[in-house]
């Protein structure tokens, strides 16, 4: 299955191929770890397929994965598993769906800290992303206070975001502090382009609490480094502009909202992107305010249909979104519509999971100033399409892994996956030697042009900059 999943993106067919072989090699065994590998064939098979333009077989296949796991009725006992499940469901949007088995893969995580950390913030983001905030707070908390053991972590404000995004509507000031560290530690770093990931959030939470001055501040200190910056990609533009679309609203500049929020959605409608959902709520939120209830119902519609579209809507927000539907209907008087989206909304609050508690004892950190780090920042943005078309993150994990077992001088520990760069993370008793046995794979995978390699040992460190070998 590893090959074929190498394959996923250079030779879709023939990782088709590979897939249904192991499909009906998988077949005739029983258990719930032959379930799940049949799941988890299936799906890659979907991917296969999508990426072969066969939509109908791919949702067939998707549709038998899931039939899969639904037989299984509850995780196995193999972690490889539950993390290689957990990562495809996450990576084809099926977040509910993966929670099962983020926690399962916790439950059955050891006492290497690095790693129980990296799989609570898994589950954690997951819960925020399915729109579960509640249950996202624990194991993110967790996440937190591991990662803040290592020397200048750079998954510690990333944390600090999704953190700050599952408090905000329970603990802003909480929030706020949160969002405010994430951007101290990226602009000491002179990371401006993923602190904007802060300043954003904080224009969020400013708008949320009134603040509405302040939240212009924040999201045109944004817009002043994304617009400036030719790489950043088109949704993230869009985002914006839907953000301060809604701060116009709230003032009650609806010109100016109107025009923000309609280039937001002309940015956002070719990517096909999750947040055109939130753009046209945007816009029926506008005719809202100006009492034109009727087009604002066309657009909280519209805003649904889009929801709807995705595996695992966020419920949060499609919650939101159907309450602005039921409102608009109560008001035109169409009261027996509105019941009906009332039921909606009830079903949907429904399938919120249970808030967890994680205990699992004492677990093993390297003393300080002795673990070696070799943590690998891929370029996420400013490669050519091809490279980025025909070479995937999977494979090179694949080849560093298998390097730095073969060689014994330590361990790949998964990666932290952003919009601007993607950073693998390897440990291992001396940094040094890692970055020895894994500098000519790095140099030979076109996905790591211009990757800067921070290579760490303890509280020393060293910056290398790859190049291609020619």
């Amino acid at each position: 299955m590893e090959i074929a999943e190498r394959e996923l993106n250079t030779s879709p067919a023939i990782a088709s191929q590979i897939l249904s072989k192991v499909v009906e090699s998988i077949e005739p065994r029983k258990g719930v770890e032959y379930n799940e590998l049949r799941a988890l064939a299936l799906y890659n098979q979907s991917r296969a397929l999508e990426r072969l333009s066969q939509p109908d077989d791919a949702r067939r296949c998707r549709d038998e994965a899931d039939a899969q796991l639904d037989e299984a009725k509850a995780p196995g006992a193999m972690l490889a598993i539950q993390d290689r499940l957990a990562d495809t469901l996450i990576e084809i949007g099926e977040f509910r769906r993966a929670i099962p088995f983020c926690e399962q893969a916790i439950a059955l995580s050891g006492r290497n800290a690095i790693k129980v950390a990296d799989r609570f913030w898994r589950v954690g983001r997951t819960y925020v992303r399915a729109g579960f905030k509640r249950q996202a707070e624990e194991p993110l908390r967790n996440a937190l206070e591991i990662f803040r053991t290592q020397t200048n972590d750079p998954r510690t404000p990333v944390v600090l975001i999704d953190l700050g995004n599952a408090v905000r509507g329970t603990n802003p000031l909480q929030a706020e502090s949160h969002y405010r560290e994430a951007a101290r530690i990226w602009e000491a770093a002179n990371r401006v382009g993923q602190a904007t990931t802060a300043w954003v959030n904080l224009g969020v939470l400013c708008a949320e609490l009134d603040r509405l001055p302040e939240a212009l501040e924040w999201y045109g200190k944004a817009r002043t480094v994304r617009e400036g910056d030719p790489a950043t990609p088109p949704a993230r533009l869009g985002s914006l502009h839907n953000n301060i679309a809604n701060v116009y609203r709230r003032m009650g500049a609806f010109e100016q909202a109107v025009h923000d929020v309609e280039s937001a959605i002309r940015l956002l409608v070719p990517q096909g992107d999750p947040l055109l959902a939130d753009a046209y709520g945007t816009r029926g939120l506008i005719f809202r305010d100006q009492n034109a209830d009727e087009d604002a119902l066309a657009w909280f519609r519209k805003a649904r249909a889009e929801h709807e579209k995705r595996p695992s809507p966020n419920v949060s927000q499609l919650a939101e979104t159907l309450e602005n539907e039921r409102a608009a209907l109560a008001r035109i008087g169409r009261l027996t519509e509105a019941s009906a989206v009332e039921q909606q909304l009830a079903q949907l609050r429904g399938t919120a999971p249970p808030v967890r508690k994680h205990d699992l004892g004492p677990l093993k950190t390297k003393a300080a100033g002795t673990e070696g780090t070799v943590l690998i920042e891929l370029d996420g943005r400013t490669l050519p399409d091809a490279v980025y078309r025909d070479h995937d993150l999977k494979t090179i994990e694949d080849q560093l892994s298998a390097i730095v077992d073969e060689e014994a001088v330590g361990e790949l520990d998964g990666h932290e996956f952003g919009p601007e760069k993607t950073t693998i993370f390897l440990y291992g008793a001396d940094a040094e030697a890692m970055f020895r046995a894994v500098e000519p794979a790095l140099r030979n995978y076109a996905l790591c042009e211009g990757a800067r390699v921070t290579i760490r040992q303890g509280v020393i460190e060293r910056q290398v900059v790859v190049t291609r070998s020619r």
